[in-house]
């Protein structure tokens, strides 16, 4: 089957495009109105943070200070503008695991390296499916050329739901 976004021709019964990564199964519209909005919403109405970046090459004691500084559980890794990676609380955890002296080594050691991403324009219910197969609780929102400029994270996905679900429910429905 050939993508309609990429072109890529793909292997009869895939779900996703092996290239570009887009559904290639058709959005049931008789769904509810929950499932309606978030196959209708793109990522943006979530109004995404902007991301907190560090570069691959500062040690991870800084990486947890920035981390702890911000109130935040991830940083996007990025060199010459570029994400590389993402580092997470868990990821820091796992590393220090063995011993406290893990924290001089390089994020570059502990990051996630190349991270699944997805642009502004991603559906919701896209960047779920994304989060649930790939076990993610941050995406990286990226722009054409590979540079960050949000970030959302299963809460704020979330936060969608439980509003979108208040509104189905209430008597005016």
């Amino acid at each position: 089957m050939n993508c309609p976004d990429c072109g890529h021709d793909n292997i009869p019964g895939v779900d996703t495009c092996e290239e570009c990564e887009q559904p290639l199964v058709e959005f049931d519209p008789s769904g509810n109105e929950l499932e309606k909005s978030i196959s209708r919403h793109a990522i943006e109405v979530l109004s995404p943070k902007s991301p907190v970046t560090v570069e691959s090459s500062i040690s991870l004691r800084k990486a947890v200070a920035r981390m702890v500084e911000r109130n935040i559980g991830c940083l996007l890794v990025v060199d010459n503008d570029v994400l590389v990676g993402i580092v997470t609380e868990r990821d820091v955890l796992n590393h220090m695991a063995s011993s406290a002296a893990n924290l001089d080594a390089l994020v570059f050691d502990v990051m996630t390296q190349s991270p699944t991403t997805i642009t502004s324009q991603d559906s919701i219910a896209y960047t779920l499916h994304a989060m649930d197969l790939g076990g993610y609780r941050h995406m990286p929102i990226v722009d054409d050329t590979g540079r960050p400029h949000g970030i959302i994270s299963v809460r704020d996905i979330l936060r969608f739901l439980c509003v979108r679900f208040a509104e189905t429910r209430s008597p005016a429905n």
